[in-house]
């Protein structure tokens, strides 16, 4: 797996590498939240040589509303990569059972790829570690590796 990058790509080249895989697209036209659904916006990237691609089911009822499932906002989000500087500064008493928590609750494959900054962690996540790191009883300000902008995809 390759590390995260903290060069920004642009809009066009993080969409083509998307559409490049088999990410999900959605080819609805009368959806409202069409406009800004990372989907929608997707589809028009396909490459013309790709003889299949997945597609959200537009028969799903729950499809094209306001609360669709598979809706992805297309503002990109500021993202931390890499936790390991949160460790720095912490005690060993509280830094090892935190992390022994980390590890069970994201698995430890996930952990180490936030911990190294493989994978930005996405705001749900660092809201978590943030509240594991309170309840383990360290107040201080916690300071992630970098930050990066990028898509929820």
């Amino acid at each position: 797996m390759k590390k995260q990058e903290t060069t920004p790509k642009t809009r066009e080249q993080l969409f083509a590498e998307k559409a490049g895989k088999s990410y999900a697209v959605c080819y609805s036209q009368t959806c409202t939240l069409r406009q800004h659904c990372l989907r929608w916006q997707l589809s028009s990237y396909l490459p013309e040589s790709r003889r299949l691609a997945t597609s959200t089911n537009l028969n799903n009822p729950a499809m094209q509303t306001e609360t669709c499932p598979m809706y992805r906002n297309d503002q990109p989000v500021r993202m931390p990569l890499g936790i390991a500087k949160i460790y720095y500064d912490m005690p060993q008493r509280i830094a090892h059972p935190l992390k022994q928590h980390l590890i069970d609750h994201f698995n430890r494959k996930r952990y180490y790829e936030y911990h190294s900054g493989y994978r930005p962690v996405p705001p749900d996540h660092e809201q978590y570690i943030r509240q594991a790191i309170l309840r383990y009883g360290w107040t201080e300000p916690v300071e992630f590796n970098a930050y990066v902008e990028d898509y929820l995809w």
